[in-house]
């Protein structure tokens, strides 16, 4: 029987990093644009696309792991091309979780230049924001993030 994310969540994470992953993984599942699917050999690694554009991934650390964790990677190579609107701290918690190429054997060494919302950066992961353990400021963030990047597939 396949597990729900929610599942693996509970089961995995607890107090504030379970609140927060529900919490996050809720927002995503009341917009019907976002589809989940899960990885076959990593019961704590989950895809989000919208119109079959990988959006985000979502890490949940297995207890066989060190410790308790949860990682959300953002994918897009040009987050916010549409006119949409956010306040300069989301800019700034944006900013500060790009995810530079560290030539790790996922095949985009020596990375790319990427466009986040407004801002060009370069040597950029084909992932191209990272937030670990994302508590209120963050979530936040990722909440908004998740938004526009529908939006610039949408439109």
């Amino acid at each position: 029987m396949s597990k729900k994310i929610e599942d693996i969540i509970n089961s995995t994470l607890k107090s504030n990093a379970q609140k927060n992953a529900l919490d996050f993984v809720a927002h995503l599942q009341a917009d019907e644009s976002f589809s989940f699917s899960k990885d076959e050999n990593d019961d704590g690694k989950w895809w989000i696309k919208c119109n079959n554009n990988l959006v985000c991934e979502i890490q949940v650390k297995t207890p066989d792991d060190s410790h308790e964790s949860w990682d959300v990677w953002v994918y897009g190579d040009c987050i916010g091309a549409h006119d949409s609107p956010v306040d300069e701290s989301i800019k700034e918690i944006s900013w500060k979780n790009i995810t530079l190429c560290g030539d790790c054997g996922a095949g985009c060494a020596p990375g790319r230049s990427k466009t986040v919302l407004g801002k060009e950066f370069n040597n950029v992961c084909q992932s191209t924001l990272a937030f670990p353990s994302p508590e209120t400021d963050a979530l936040n963030c990722l909440k908004k993030i998740v938004t526009v990047i529908k939006n610039d597939v949408i439109n």
